[in-house]
């Protein structure tokens, strides 16, 4: 039996029709820049020379912050942070020093820590574990004169493996970034800082800021379009059927 010429004409339509249609709901790649204020952290580390770490301690953890508008394919290229820190106290037992700890933790889910002040414990904060798939942790210097309070940030590009901090300080361990691959982030895009210090000294953190900087490609949805397609193929089989069968 000769084929319709115009069944097989609707049919070579609906077929450019889909084709343009899936072409056209491919979704793009975006840039997107999320900033978080995260509140204020005191922390100290009350160890009494040669001790280096015993404590008691104080740190804190940050706010959850989330970025709901961040959701589909996501690559995080880089994190950079800052704060204003205020200096209560050095420890004379290591030349003055105020140095402190950063650790920024970004992913797709919140990461069990819960948001507070921990005052007066023994527990060592660098022995607390993290299930972040992407953190950036560094070290620095937070000033030398009582009272005074110092602007200090850090920043590292995942892209280029470029880490900057003002004071100058040292990654420790280095950044890393589970999600060098798209990972699929549903809820959106939450970040949450945490901060200690290993070197005898008191200092009050405020004005705490996280930025993420990254692409994220959103979820495609179908168009109506391609649904329509869909619809009309099925159509287009009914009618050969009967074709066939007439």
């Amino acid at each position: 039996m000769r084929r319709s010429p115009v069944l097989f004409e609707l049919r070579s339509i609906i077929i450019a029709g889909l084709l343009v249609a899936t072409s056209s709901a491919l979704p793009a790649q975006v840039a997107f820049s999320s900033s978080f204020t995260l509140g204020s952290i005191n922390v100290s580390d009350s160890s009494v020379p040669p001790a280096f770490i015993s404590g008691p301690f104080n740190y804190g953890f940050s706010p959850l912050g989330i970025d709901t508008a961040v959701v589909g394919q996501v690559n995080i290229t880089d994190i950079s942070v800052s704060a204003d820190a205020a200096l209560n106290s050095t420890n004379p037992g290591y030349g003055g020093s105020s140095a402190f700890n950063w650790a920024v933790f970004v992913g797709p889910a919140p990461f069990g820590f819960a948001p507070g002040q921990v005052d007066g414990t023994s527990v060592r904060p660098d022995s607390i574990p993290s299930s972040a798939p992407t953190q950036f942790q560094f070290a620095q210097p937070g000033g030398t004169i009582i009272g005074a309070t110092t602007v200090v940030t850090g920043s590292y590009d995942f892209i280029s493996d470029a880490f900057l901090a003002n004071p100058a300080g040292k990654t420790f361990p280095p950044p890393h970034a589970t999600f060098t691959s798209p990972g699929d982030f549903v809820d959106g895009l939450y970040a949450q800082v945490f901060m200690w210090t290993e070197a005898g000294a008191s200092l009050d953190f405020s004005n705490i800021t996280v930025t993420v900087d990254g692409n994220v490609t959103p979820v495609p949805e179908p168009p109506s379009f391609l649904l329509m397609g869909v619809g009309l193929f099925g159509l287009i089989g009914v009618a050969k059927v009967k074709a066939f069968t007439a």
